[in-house]
């Protein structure tokens, strides 16, 4: 048989798929002609496709050390390149294929990926464009560009490309979710929805695309739905560690129980063998110890992104630029705690400014926070290097991420390091897990030094409360307890936390108050009047012996207003293993006493760093039992509810928990500690010492 025949009878067992017989033959062609390029070549692509790189590098080259007209070989040269992380060697070489065969569309998109991976985003658009004109017809080259312009904030041309994608593709799932991405960035959720609906029609087994839909339904308030959906994206995949954690929010945030057993086991068994990426902000509500939850957020971290290491770079003067990134600059827990720091911040010593990833909804408070800030950019809507990009290019010193893992997060731009310190403070109760950040804010009580190991970032201790408080936030007068649906000579025990953070074992517990002061009600916080928590919360009082008549539900307004509720309760009952944050300092800052128990973990001990801080530490129990007595011998001490109510309005408000200025004034010192780390290139935790 001649070279040419077995040659060509190797290359149809390649198309076949069967590799192994297809390398033997090439091999042989080699043996009798070891100048045979096409076999180099294509013997490398064998070994490409079955994980041998290296390998493949070295024939490919060869091949084109003989044959270097060929584009498909610089092409799948690049491709090898790619696999060991050689980016830019292959875009040399994809730019090699292209010059060869500049009517080729494949080698102009697969350039564009090339280039949008390494942020080349003009050039990325740029190779997109001559994929499309050198045949419209190609998907690959429709989604790079819409990718390309979508990272540049063209969001209409982004869907416009994207919808030639998805129209243009055999395998039109593959481009769908993206088009549904965009137009959920434009706002419109119904076409999102509708996208995905059809798609799904065609391929109702694509676990990709329902979990796409299922975030939609999220979106839209139809949590039942999204449950349902997420549900069917176990079914599908049961390995779909996105989905659990998602599944599992919604379960506690409609306080729907009844598969909560089964979704903690696969929560945990995921967890300790690592293999499955859990949502570390939806194990906070989760029985967890601090090591479970690093060793989530180690996961989930490194399947979300890969972290780019830190460049070094000298600082800026005198004044350091100091920048706050956070998609909760507007209505939100985040903007009423900090905003006074905003505004306090010492510019002598920082320039201070912001980059906004969230809505704006033309609140006075989002007027208020712009206003704070020396410089404020809106960057909602941009793509993650985008973001990253501008941070770097304004030479921010020290960044400080404000949300960590919850709804909006920006892991992505942390990984990308884009400034020389990174820290996480206020947003997220815990570890964010790999790189993202170099420091982490805490206080001796939410994380003494011995909890060091339990997280990725060095910790800095502010010496009173780790939780900045804005002293401007107005409390109005409540309606009566009539009004409200309340019992006037009831003992109103309030908990105002999200539904998510209650549990059977809380209700369990509320329970046995319940039972021991006959004239208690529970108050509790609801989305709406039509909000499905309601029923079930109710239904969860009955299975407990509990009136599910003694359950109230008061409905979101205002910050003011709500606020004001604080007015008519009479004991603020906490929740674990997820404490109240803000709706804690909100309580003890209108007047409401709040009993708590210390938890393990930072999520579980920030009720406890509040009380501590406002100076009502006999106000925290050590276990479930002291809860539930301290509970009970509040209930039944008027005269203490009274002078409780009475520090609060006068000493406790002078505390520590909400002075704004020193809690401020101790941030900024452990903000110069950080950059004089930097300058001696050296990190280590430290606690500022009062003034």
């Amino acid at each position: 048989m001649t070279h040419t025949a077995e040659f060509e009878r190797a290359f149809r067992l390649h198309q076949q798929g069967k590799l192994r017989e297809a390398f033997l033959r090439y091999d042989a062609v080699l043996k009798a002609d070891p100048a045979h390029a096409p076999a180099l070549h294509y013997s490398g692509v064998v070994l490409l496709q079955a994980g041998k790189p290296v390998e493949a590098i070295e024939r490919i080259r060869a091949s084109i050390g003989i044959d270097g007209a060929s584009h498909e070989a610089w092409s799948n040269l690049a491709l090898a390149l790619e696999a060991v992380d050689r980016r830019e060697a292959a875009i040399n070489a994809f730019k090699e294929a292209a010059r060869l065969a500049p009517g080729t569309a494949e080698v102009w998109s697969n350039l564009a990926a090339a280039e949008f991976a390494l942020e080349r985003f003009i050039d990325a658009e740029a190779s997109a464009r001559r994929a499309v004109a050198a045949d419209p017809t190609h998907a690959p080259g429709w989604h790079n560009l819409s990718l390309a312009l979508k990272s540049r904030g063209a969001l209409l041309e982004a869907l416009d490309a994207a919808t030639r994608a998805a129209g243009t593709a055999r395998d039109a799932p593959a481009y769908s979710g993206h088009k549904a991405q965009i137009e959920l960035a434009l706002g419109n959720t119904a076409a999102a929805k509708a996208t995905l609906a059809a798609v799904l029609a065609r391929s109702p087994a694509n676990a990709a695309l329902r979990f796409e839909l299922a975030g939609v339904l999220e979106r839209t308030g139809d949590l039942v739905g999204a449950a349902d959906a997420y549900a069917q994206v176990l079914r599908i995949d049961p390995g779909h560690g996105a989905a659990l954690s998602q599944l599992t929010f919604l379960r506690m945030r409609v306080a729907d129980w009844n598969d909560l057993p089964d979704l903690r086991t696969r929560l945990r068994k995921g967890i300790g063998t690592g293999t499955l990426p859990v949502s570390p902000f939806v194990l906070l509500s989760q029985p967890s110890s601090r090591s479970d939850q690093r060793r989530c957020a180690e996961t989930w971290t490194a399947a979300l992104t890969r972290a780019t290491p830190p460049s070094l770079r000298l600082l800026s003067g005198a004044r350091l630029k100091l920048a706050y990134l956070s998609a909760d600059f507007h209505t939100h827990a985040t903007s009423y705690l900090a905003a006074g720091m905003f505004e306090q911040h010492d510019r002598r010593s920082f320039e201070v400014v912001a980059y906004s990833m969230g809505p704006d909804d033309r609140s006075p408070l989002r007027q208020r926070v712009v206003k704070a800030f020396d410089r404020f950019t809106d960057v909602a809507g941009w793509d993650m290097h985008r973001i990253a990009q501008a941070i770097r290019a304004d030479g921010v010193d020290i960044l400080v991420d404000l949300k960590g893992h919850t709804e909006g997060a920006p892991p992505g731009v942390l990984a990308l390091r884009p400034a020389p310190i990174q820290v996480h403070y206020l947003g997220y109760p815990g570890t964010l897990g790999g790189a993202l950040a170099d420091y982490l804010v805490v206080d001796d009580v939410i994380a003494p030094p011995d909890d060091a190991a339990d997280y990725a970032e060095t910790l800095v201790q502010l010496p009173r409360s780790y939780q900045i408080n804005d002293r401007q936030r107005t409390v109005n007068e409540a309606p009566t307890r009539a009004a409200l649906g309340l019992p006037d000579d009831a003992v109103v025990f309030c908990c105002f936390n999200a539904t998510y953070k209650i549990n059977p074992e809380v209700m369990a517990a509320w329970g046995r108050i319940m039972a021991a002061v006959p004239r208690g009600v529970l108050w509790l916080l609801a989305r709406d009047a039509t909000d499905p928590a309601i029923a079930n919360l109710r239904a969860e009082a009955a299975r407990r012996d509990l009136d599910p008549a003694r359950l109230v539900f008061a409905t979101a307004r205002a910050n003011a207003d709500y606020l004001g509720l604080y007015q008519r309760a009479d004991v603020f009952v906490d929740t674990w293993p997820y404490n109240a944050h803000t709706t804690g300092s909100d309580a003890l800052w209108a007047g409401c006493p709040l009993v708590t128990w210390r938890g393990e973990t930072f999520a579980g001990r920030v009720a406890a760093s509040l009380l501590t801080a406002v100076g009502l530490p006999e106000l925290i129990a050590s276990d479930v039992d002291g809860y539930v007595e301290t509970v009970i011998a509040l209930a039944n001490d008027v005269t203490r509810r009274c002078a409780l109510r009475e520090y609060l309005a006068g000493p406790g408000r002078a505390s520590a928990l909400f002075d704004t200025a020193a809690t401020t004034a101790a941030l900024e010192a452990a903000y110069l500690n950080m950059a004089d780390q930097y300058r001696q290139r050296r990190r280590r935790a430290f606690r500022v010492e009062p003034k």
